[in-house]
């Protein structure tokens, strides 16, 4: 888990895209094309993440190919 995260944090597209070197267009398509870490929708223009599912997709392996992000931080 990244340092000063809290377990179960929420987290909205840009802290995710600051936290992990992505962009939110990045983010954006990765939910339209289901690849990225899971996501809620809370209304209609507000995506959250949840931190651990956000930590576990960053480092697993199999999603390696698609950002830089070292897996194992």
């Amino acid at each position: 888990m990244k340092a000063g995260l809290q377990v179960g944090a929420i987290l909205a597209p840009r802290d995710v895209a600051a936290l992990y070197g992505v962009t939110t267009t990045e983010l954006a398509r990765w939910r339209r094309t289901g690849d990225g870490p899971s996501f809620y929708v809370l209304g209609r223009n507000t995506i959250r993440y949840d931190s651990d599912d956000v930590t576990d997709w960053f480092n697993d392996p199999d999603n390696a190919y698609l950002h830089d992000y070292p897996a194992g931080q």
